[in-house]
């Protein structure tokens, strides 16, 4: 429930000197937080634990702040510790005055769920995102607030479920004049296609109609049933291509091997004995008579591997191995292949589910590599004009200049769908 209050001067002024001395001394806060707290546990006095989220300016005299609100101290106050957003806990929204502080209104709060690690995707003048990721990497709908700054008031709050996009293929036959790459989603109730096109504004246009269908009809889902009381969901399958049979098996990895590249792994107990390294070829790509490929394991509860990737020349029957230390402890989900590189997505497959470890850039012409941070799983990669573009389960990534930046399908108060940018 949202309540849309105002806390200025006069109110503010109520709240004693030695309350907001002690508030400051007991989180460290500036006094700017300070105020945006009080005002937090004005709007609920069952919460005396805060911390700001996120700050940022939305117009020359106000500040958006973003905080969460706990019940009580925990021995632990700062790090991963408030990334859960949990039903005990509330996020709330407040606008606070630049040139005076004590001026603070609140936008609304909101509980969380069960089990969900909360991260702000987006923060602007006019509207916010939050999603919320459970174990297993389990999604929550994302949830969203736009507000009007000026009147100081939220418009409206609400949650869709996000769209995860799992295949791309480049443009040509089927897309509009000029497309570079379109990629196929789903919310798990719909499936959606959304051109790129590098060199125009917005780069982005989710397609309709014949348009999308085009595109859509070259995917498969499945469907089934989940939670109670049962709803229908739809997945899409893993249709790629399989390996051609050509291709041999990967040169076994010793433990003594695995130790040297991951001396972290063998802390956390994994001795030569009872630890199993099993890698296989992953995601995989033809290039001018070679076969491009990354290695992909299991990597937990006693399975475990060594990350790399390689090719296999089809004239010379050999299979050459790449194994850069930074890509040791990650499998690899997708790979493009240029003239000048080779582009990889990492992953950890564990016992919870998946975790990014960015995209790697290794050049062929200096034998060198380097991760650009990613928190996103990717699951195609695709280059063009200069530009790598990945389809991730958060929505898309653009990859310029050692510079990545993130997009997602968005939903408007209207139900319309809209491409946006991430602010992280």
């Amino acid at each position: 429930m949202f309540r849309h209050k105002e806390y200025t001067g006069d109110r503010m002024r109520m709240v004693p000197a030695t309350f907001l001395m002690w508030a400051c001394s007991l989180y460290g806060a500036s006094q700017a937080e300070t105020a945006v707290f009080s005002a937090f546990r004005r709007s609920d006095s069952g919460l005396s634990n805060f911390v700001q989220m996120h700050r940022t300016s939305v117009t020359e005299e106000l500040d958006l702040v973003i905080a969460m609100g706990r019940p009580k101290a925990h021995s632990g106050t700062g790090g991963d510790s408030w990334r859960y957003w949990t039903e005990d806990r509330k996020i709330g929204f407040f606008l606070q005055e630049k040139m005076r502080p004590e001026r603070v209104y609140l936008l609304g709060t909101k509980s969380g769920f069960p089990d969900c690690a909360a991260v702000i995707e987006r923060a602007t003048a006019t509207d916010s995102v939050i999603s919320c990721r459970g174990e297993k990497s389990e999604w929550y709908p994302n949830q969203k607030w736009v507000y009007d700054v000026r009147a100081k008031n939220l418009v409206r709050q609400f949650s869709y479920q996000p769209f995860a996009m799992r295949r791309i293929f480049s443009g040509g036959a089927g897309g509009s004049k000029g497309t570079d790459v379109v990629f196929i989603g789903t919310d798990r109730q719909r499936l959606i296609a959304v051109e790129y096109h590098a060199d125009e504004e917005p780069a982005f246009r989710i397609l309709g109609g014949a348009a999308a269908e085009r595109w859509t009809r070259r995917v498969h889902v499945s469907a089934g049933g989940e939670g109670v009381p049962t709803r229908t969901v739809i997945d899409m399958d893993d249709d790629k291509a399989p390996l051609p049979a050509m291709v041999p098996a990967l040169p076994r990895t010793t433990y003594d091997q695995f130790a040297a590249a991951r001396p972290g792994r063998v802390k956390n107990g994994y001795e030569r004995q009872g630890s199993e390294l099993a890698e296989a070829i992953g995601a995989w790509q033809r290039e001018d008579g070679k076969i491009w490929f990354g290695k992909t394991f299991y990597d937990g509860e006693g399975s475990t591997g060594v990350g790399g990737f390689g090719y296999f020349d089809q004239k010379e029957k050999k299979l050459q191995m790449f194994d850069p230390a930074e890509m040791a402890d990650w499998s690899v989900s997708a790979l493009d292949v240029t003239a000048d590189a080779v582009w990889m997505a990492l992953v950890s497959n564990g016992e919870y589910g998946g975790s990014s470890g960015g995209l790697l850039r290794y050049d062929r012409h200096t034998s060198t590599a380097r991760r650009l941070p990613l928190p996103d799983i990717a699951f195609g990669i695709a280059h063009t004009n200069g530009k790598i573009v990945a389809a991730t389960d958060f929505g898309f990534a653009v990859a310029e200049d050692d510079q990545i930046t993130r997009y997602f399908v968005d939903q408007t108060t209207d139900g319309r769908l809209r491409v946006v940018p991430a602010t992280r």
